[in-house]
């Protein structure tokens, strides 16, 4: 082997690669795509049936909230907290937790906090009977 071949080998693989990370993005979207629509039937058919939890022979469904706090203004945020001496808001990011507890009491997020909830669908997989 000299440079030259290795050089020549060495492109070869990395293409390989190249293809077959391609290949494994476009699979992965298809069969993304697939397990979407599964969850939007699942989530729409239990709002419909009532249900937060749907047990199968094959797992559990349930939904759970994601909350998230990012502060949108960190001079605003800052001031807020010192000003009603709210330290418990305070990570080295706006505290979830602390926000979400406060827009419970207050209704609103304080000012610089930009905060949201999301419904997450979740399946559990069926414990083995083994």
């Amino acid at each position: 082997m000299n440079y030259d071949i290795a050089a020549e080998k060495y492109l070869q693989v990395r293409n390989e690669i190249d293809a077959l990370e391609r290949e494994h993005k476009t699979t992965k979207a298809k069969l993304t795509e697939k397990l979407v629509v599964l969850e939007n039937w699942m989530t729409a058919k239990a709002q419909e049936d009532g249900l937060k939890t749907v047990k199968t022979p094959h797992g559990t469904a349930y939904w759970s909230t994601h909350h998230t706090a990012t502060v949108g203004s960190r001079e605003e945020f800052f001031s807020f907290c010192k000003e009603h001496d709210a330290w418990d808001m305070v990570e080295s990011r706006a505290s979830k937790t602390g926000v979400k507890s406060y827009i419970e009491a207050n209704g609103a997020p304080p000012p610089g906090v930009n905060f949201s909830s999301t419904k997450v669908f979740n399946m559990r997989k069926a414990q083995s009977k083994e």
